[in-house]
């Protein structure tokens, strides 16, 4: 007697994580990294997470509302467009669109948290990144997610959502993405889309004392890393000086 086919996990979706599984091809995908909170993986280059109910909804991960995913066996593969993690496939029940877009009135930036100042990371006091920070920021600090690409994250995530990106120092960052977690790099490609975590688009559109403790509370540097990147772009908008200009793209 055979056994019953495990039943599918049902999941929403950020837009272009499903775009990205639509066009995978079948087969095995490497896991990276597997919790009871997060499963990730290699998808032909980008990271794509499981989350459980408990964990940060980052917009690259397939988001569940199981509890722990420490019961799933750290397998994954895709087949016909559908990921398939510990024997049981990801079922796309919702699509969501992790673009942050509404951005309230910040009237005081201020300072960035004390765990980025205490880092040591050398941050722009007019908020002003350009080519030359990125290799005092990408890759800088320990975990998935580097305090240093958390602070950039923050800083391309606020600045799309203002709707002034820029596009010397995107095209920077592209180029040097390798120099970095996969999943890290991935989050910031995400960024770099105007692509954010829940708390951080939150905080945008009402920065209060709410919003400020819940981004705060995001892993163990991360949330910090997010704030201080975000003001920093903030601040950069009061003295604006693109690095789009003539020979100035790194």
């Amino acid at each position: 007697m055979s056994s019953p086919t495990p039943s599918a996990i049902p999941v929403a979706a950020p837009i272009r994580v499903r775009e990205r599984l639509a066009a995978a091809p079948d087969g095995p995908r490497r896991v990276l990294h597997a919790s009871s909170t997060a499963v990730y993986l290699d998808l032909d280059g980008w990271c794509v997470g499981l989350v459980s109910a408990a964990a940060t909804r980052v917009p690259c991960a397939l988001w569940s509302t199981l509890p722990d995913l420490g019961v799933l066996r750290p397998t994954a593969y895709v087949s016909a467009g559908e990921l398939v993690v510990g024997g049981r496939a990801l079922r796309i029940t919702r699509l969501v669109d992790p673009r942050a877009t509404r951005v309230g009135h910040h009237a005081d930036h201020g300072p960035a948290p004390e765990t980025v100042v205490a880092s040591g990371l050398d941050l722009p006091a007019d908020g002003r990144l350009t080519a030359a920070h990125l290799d005092h920021l990408l890759g800088r600090g320990p975990g998935l997610t580097p305090l240093g690409d958390d602070v950039l994250a923050g800083w391309l995530a606020t600045r799309a959502a203002l709707g002034r990106p820029d596009p010397a120092l995107a095209a920077a960052v592209r180029r040097r993405l390798g120099v970095t977690t996969l999943l890290s790099a991935t989050l910031l490609e995400c960024a770099l889309h105007g692509e954010a975590l829940p708390q951080l688009a939150d905080w945008l559109a009402v920065p209060d004392d709410t919003t400020t403790a819940a981004l705060l509370a995001v892993g163990a540097t991360s949330g910090a890393g997010l704030l201080a990147g975000a003001r920093l772009a903030l601040t950069s908008l009061s003295t604006d000086h693109s690095t789009e200009r003539p020979g100035r793209a790194a």
